[in-house]
């Protein structure tokens, strides 16, 4: 991870970002993560509040980030200028709980220590560029992104509005039935990813959502990327894709443009979106004043 940030930090650099990078020590008792989940919350607490810095940019996800939650300080952050988090995977519980209890803004997109931030000559950039320019743009104020969906089963809307929320799946199921889950997702469109789950178990977690009702009054489903489902399943298999359909009776979309894959296309919590002629398109204005500097995290 760190040999990945040594060639990845100068990279944001060149592209007009002042990178604060935070080393955490490694929890010895613990290795699935990078450190305690006390040294870890503060790390993310001192970045959240800090006025020198217009974002958060988590250098890799993996498991832990839900760790963190309850030790927040919920009614401090809640009277801080709100900032960005950005970032994929795990960050997902971290998405789900600054939106949940704050209202906050996050942009599920790439990061750099991880295997999928591509850049150079023998690779697509067209997700961090992206990235880079609704960094740059958040900034400024505004920020939008949009990309193509196919329809999966039955509907027929020709224009959907909502919130966008979402995430990986897994991760954010996890966390219905606790503070850190929306206590209603009504006119909000939702999306979701994954990785390295089989067909069942991601039936399984649809399941708990429908059950629990958490897609009551939501506008629609788009599915990401599903990769590695399993031996001899191709990932985002069409089977899995109709299953979703199958059982949600609000409109179902895939693309296969964000998630655990290159590219991975920004999309933002919170903002608002439409799907319309087999595209979503979404937008996000902010009052923030632009600062001059990024930091990277671990969580």
């Amino acid at each position: 991870m760190k040999d990945l940030l040594t060639t990845r930090i100068p990279r944001l650099q060149s592209r007009g970002f002042e990178v604060l990078y935070d080393e955490l020590p490694v929890d010895a008792e613990w290795t699935y993560s990078a450190a305690s989940a006390e040294i870890r919350a503060s790390a993310l607490t001192l970045a959240l509040k800090e006025t020198a810095s217009d974002f958060v940019l988590c250098a890799r996800g993996g498991y832990g980030a839900s760790d963190l939650l309850p030790l927040l300080p919920w009614p401090e952050l809640g009277r801080v200028r709100p900032k960005l988090v950005v970032g994929f995977s795990d960050i997902s519980a971290i998405h789900s709980a600054l939106y949940s209890r704050l209202g906050w803004f996050g942009l599920h997109g790439p990061m750099p220590a991880t295997v999928l931030w591509e850049e150079g000559e023998n690779a697509s950039a067209y997700d961090i560029d992206a990235l880079c320019t609704n960094l740059t743009h958040w900034k400024q104020g505004r920020s939008s992104g949009s990309i193509p969906l196919k329809r999966i089963g039955h509907g027929s809307e020709s224009r959907i509005l909502g919130k966008l929320f979402g995430g990986c799946f897994t991760v954010i199921t996890n966390l219905i039935g606790t503070p850190f889950f929306p206590k209603s997702l009504a006119d909000h469109i939702i999306f979701i990813e994954d990785t390295d789950e089989h067909p069942a178990r991601l039936m399984r977690a649809l399941n708990q959502w429908v059950q629990s009702g958490a897609f009551l009054g939501a506008r629609a489903l788009i599915i990401g990327h599903l990769r590695n489902l399993g031996p001899q399943i191709p990932d985002c298999a069409e089977f899995v894709l109709e299953q979703f359909a199958k059982r949600l009776d609000i409109p179902v979309f895939h693309s296969p443009l964000f998630g655990h894959t290159q590219p991975n296309y920004p999309l933002m919590i919170g903002a608002d979106a439409i799907i319309e002629s087999d595209r979503l398109s979404w937008e996000a204005s902010t009052q923030l004043q632009p600062l001059a500097t990024s930091r990277s995290a671990f969580t």
